[in-house]
């Protein structure tokens, strides 16, 4: 018993940990905009990246009160049309804003609004965004996954001049989206199956293409990444394997592509199918053996 019960174990910590990877749908950005001729002060607008239709949006922005003060909040051209609570500054520092916009939005910059403030000394300091939400446009206002991150900037004075601010450039978003492919041609690589692929990385640029294949998707965790350049060749040439390519950009962010088997394994020689029944046996047996000590019990 305690066999199938730490095989069970093993079983559900492989299932539980495939399945914990999380997709960014959107994130929240800070970027400073242009006002020419306004002394001691700057605008830091706040901007809205999303994949897909979003229609709901809340949260809450700091920014250091030592070295800021807010003048001026504008919303004109925001994406939200309807607001719950607009942008509205509180204490310590702390700016609230909630709304909507009816039919979603989804693009790589929406405006959602800006922040107009006077300099009061130099210093480093960031903008940070918490407690934030965005809804899905999907009648039921579910909870898309959004990524956020603190904006550095800095505050310096030459001969008189403001310099300000100074942003950290990162780079958060994964390599775009690609699909690999499998050809053959007789006139290359005696013939073998191979695969292409390519995608691109508008912040930093891709670094590198890694792939491993495995015929059992559930034991792909131990399978070993490759590294590899298109086009690759196959090492399952009869296209049984599922193969995985992943795209890695410089600062680290990843995109994993899949191709699935071409040619499926035969129910016996799937782990998966094993497992289930294996599974399966252990629950009978558990549930037997547990009724049948409530009867001799009884």
């Amino acid at each position: 018993m305690k066999k199938f019960i730490y095989l069970f174990s093993i079983i559900l910590f492989l299932v539980l940990f495939l399945q914990l990877h999380t997709i960014f749908a959107a994130e929240i950005f800070f970027e400073q905009e242009k006002s020419p001729g306004l002394e001691n002060q700057f605008k830091m607008g706040v901007f809205l990246k999303t994949e897909e239709l979003l229609n709901a949006i809340e949260g809450k922005i700091r920014f250091p009160v030592n070295l800021l003060g807010l003048k001026t909040i504008e919303n004109g051209n925001s994406i939200v049309t309807v607001w719950l609570e607009r942008p509205t500054a509180g204490e310590a520092g702390e700016i609230t804003f909630s709304g909507i916009t009816p039919g979603g939005y989804q693009g790589s910059k929406g405006f959602v609004f800006s922040m107009t403030f006077l300099v009061k000394q130099e210093g480093i300091g960031a903008f940070d965004i918490h407690n934030v939400k965005v809804l899905r446009n999907d009648g039921k206002g579910t909870e898309a996954k959004l990524q956020t991150f603190s904006s550095k900037f800095i505050i310096s004075r030459k001969t008189n001049e403001i310099q300000i601010p100074i942003s950290e450039v990162k780079d958060i978003n994964p390599p775009e989206s690609f699909v690999p492919e499998i050809a053959r041609d007789e006139s290359i690589f005696n013939g073998k199956q191979f695969i292409v692929f390519a995608t691109q990385d508008k912040a930093s640029g891709v670094d590198r293409y890694e792939v491993k294949e495995s015929r059992q998707k559930i034991l792909t965790f131990f399978s070993r990444w490759r590294a590899a350049e298109s086009p690759y060749i196959l090492q399952d040439q009869e296209l049984r394997s599922y193969v995985f390519v992943k795209a890695v950009d410089k600062a680290g962010n990843e995109r994993i592509a899949e191709i699935n088997p071409q040619h499926s394994l035969g129910w016996y020689e799937n782990y998966e199918n094993w497992i289930i029944i294996i599974l399966g046996l252990v629950i009978v047996y558990a549930i037997k053996r547990f009724l049948w000590r409530k009867y001799i019990k009884a």
